[in-house]
């Protein structure tokens, strides 16, 4: 699969994991939604400047967009949440909305 459609796919992936529309998106990113969807469905990529904007709306780091790999079992992704949550460890303010955000989950 081409670069351009691996990285249409996770922005596809990240926005709806924010709960973003690609109007919404676009709108906080400066562009039109129609731009969201031909960067989503892999017929252009975005400008250097926009793929930060991008990743600032979504609140993530901008490498977090060119991560392809694919968690193929729960072990997997279970080893890639406790990380995360590893990560945290030490502010208590992270942890206790990894863990209201998980109990919404339950």
């Amino acid at each position: 699969m081409c670069l351009k459609k691996m990285f249409g796919q996770n922005l596809q992936k990240y926005r709806k994991l924010r709960r973003f529309t690609q109007e919404s998106l676009a709108e906080k990113v400066g562009v039109d939604a129609t731009s969201i969807s031909s960067i989503e469905t892999g017929k252009f990529f975005p400008t250097a400047d926009n793929l930060q904007k991008i990743a600032n709306a979504l609140n993530i780091k901008l490498e977090t967009l060119f991560c392809f790999d694919n968690l193929n079992s729960n072990e997997d992704i279970y080893n890639e949440i406790t990380g995360i949550i590893t990560e945290f460890k030490d502010d208590s303010v992270k942890l206790n909305a990894i863990r209201c955000f998980l109990r919404t989950l339950v």
